[in-house]
């Protein structure tokens, strides 16, 4: 199976939706004060259908517009999912193009890495004076929230996103 390149239109939209998700429905579905974080399980679910440039270049725009309507320290979020959506196109596309159920998991790993990072810059420029504080109540919920969101969503931009020719063959058997 070739790895599947996404439409650019896709990544716009999508990436539109995300940040309009993210500020408009995020915050009202907080829990324990947990917000997930809609543009991170975008990048990531992007970068694996892009190429890496597109991804990084992804990720930085949409961690800034994050940046900008947080009150966290602006650019970190750039910084983050800039590094998650290039390290997800690279790897993905060497690594993990086989099975939807790999792809699923390595979008639990990324997110994961992707939350575990902004938790250390945070902690790193003190704005989160407790790591494992912050591990514990931010990055491990995020993370859950963020695979939920990716499990949902995933699905969809593979069976209906991705710019795949039409095998005329498709429905044959094996061994026809």
């Amino acid at each position: 199976m070739e790895p599947r390149e996404m439409k650019r239109s896709f990544t716009v939209v999508g990436s539109l939706i995300a940040f309009l998700l993210q500020v408009a429905l995020a915050p009202h579905i907080a829990i324990l004060g947990v917000v997930p974080n809609l543009c991170l399980g975008f990048v990531v679910l992007n970068a694996m259908f892009c190429n890496s440039t597109r991804a990084s270049l992804t990720g930085f725009v949409l961690g800034l517009l994050y940046g900008l309507t947080t009150q966290g320290p602006l650019g970190v979020m750039s910084l983050v999912l800039a590094v998650v959506g290039y390290s997800v196109s690279s790897l993905n596309k060497e690594l993990f193009a086989g099975s939807w159920r790999v792809q699923a998991l390595f979008l639990l790993v990324a997110a994961f890495f992707g939350e575990l990072l902004y938790a250390g810059f945070l902690s790193i420029l003190g704005d989160e004076p407790d790591f494992l504080r912050s591990v514990g109540m931010r990055v491990v919920p995020g993370t859950l929230y963020d695979a939920v969101f990716g499990l949902v969503v995933f699905p969809l931009i593979h069976r209906f996103g991705s710019g795949r020719k039409k095998d005329p063959n498709a429905l044959k058997g094996k061994f026809d």
